[in-house]
């Protein structure tokens, strides 16, 4: 057993020590030195454990590396918002997401033609000219990005949605030695704010390797990223002149960023001035447009994960109770997790 694995299975569960130690009829004291590694457990006890914690036994003796959530992949902003138990779930689920990746993917040659960069302080005068760059390096055409999804893919990373169990966080991204990068999204946001969201991440990712010690500024840079990475000023500046709840509405439907965002950019880019956004700001309250927007935005599907599923069953033979168990999940669990449609730029490694 790795005691590692214990400490992180009961936490993915949101279990504290006692009520594991009660459903699995194990004294709290030997599962506090289990998971210390300072006493063996029996198999009946490991098995025990398993069952109440609803993973494979094997998943108990995993090697893989546990990550904490480092500068690059989860900022200190959301940990201060959030109690530990929840964090330690998040921590939990998201290494155990980690793992169960590099499992499917260890034998699919993932074909993507970009990476993302990543640039040191001082390697670049500000988030805008990054945000340049980056559409420069991956060739993006004018106009709006067509699938934010499709262009993080294209650049390796994996995209997914989970439940996070806190509305206070949006995504989390992550970026492990050796691995692709990977971005977790939070079930639920509109399909506009998800497309910022991910820009934003990787802003992070690009800019921040370490985040700069003057507080709010790592933020503000990957807002900026963000902005003219989905919104380019050369581009839209002429468009938002004489903006108006109407016309943010209609450039929502072309851009496929939220109303609120257009006009906060007409007020970055100087085409409004700061009391005509307040001016839109409050009209958006008074319509009930800062809750809940109209104009619905395609929500955008990621592939490459429900893909190499989509391999190991169709091409490499296994069945989902199979696959269930590589990756560490009971059957229930797995289809949940990983459903599996359509293959889509990936191949078979002979």
């Amino acid at each position: 057993m790795n005691p590692r694995m214990l400490v992180m299975a009961r936490e993915s569960r949101g279990m504290t020590q006692k009520d594991l130690a009660q459903a699995a009829g194990v004294p709290q004291g030997t599962l506090s030195k289990a998971e210390n590694g300072s006493t063996e457990l029996s198999e009946d006890k490991l098995q025990r454990l398993a069952d109440v914690l609803r993973y494979p036994r094997h998943v108990l003796e995993w090697t893989d590396p546990v990550y904490g959530f480092g500068s690059s992949s989860f900022y200190h902003r959301k940990q201060q918002t959030l109690p530990q138990t929840t964090l330690r779930k998040i921590q939990a689920n998201v290494n155990f997401l980690s793992m169960r990746l590099r499992r499917l993917s260890s034998s699919i040659d993932i074909k993507a033609p970009f990476s993302v960069p990543c640039y040191d302080e001082g390697e670049y005068p500000s988030a805008t000219e990054v945000a340049r760059s980056i559409r420069a390096r991956w060739m993006l055409p004018m106009g709006p990005i067509d699938s934010v999804i499709a262009m993080l893919e294209s650049a390796g990373v994996y995209v997914v949605r989970r439940d996070l169990g806190s509305p206070r966080i949006s995504a989390i991204s992550v970026w492990r030695p050796g691995e692709n990068p990977m971005m977790v999204l939070n079930e639920g946001m509109s399909a506009d704010r998800e497309r910022f969201t991910m820009c934003h991440e990787l802003g992070h990712w690009v800019m921040h390797s370490e985040p700069p010690l003057e507080e709010g500024r790592a933020e503000r840079e990957a807002d900026d990223f963000a902005a003219e990475l989905l919104m380019p000023a050369a581009e839209i500046r002429p468009q938002l002149h004489g903006i108006d709840l109407a016309k943010a509405a209609a450039l929502k439907r072309y851009w496929k960023t939220a109303m609120s965002a257009l006009i906060r950019r007409a007020r970055d880019l100087e085409v409004i001035t700061p009391s005509r956004y307040r001016s839109l700001c409050v009209q958006m309250s008074q319509h009930g447009f800062s809750r809940n927007e109209p104009v619905e935005v395609a929500r955008e599907e990621p592939t490459v994960v429900d893909a190499m599923v989509r391999i190991h069953l169709a091409e490499h033979g296994y069945s989902r109770r199979e696959l269930a168990d590589v990756v560490g999940l009971r059957s229930d669990e797995f289809l949940g997790e990983f459903p599996g449609p359509a293959v889509g730029g990936l191949r078979r490694v002979q």
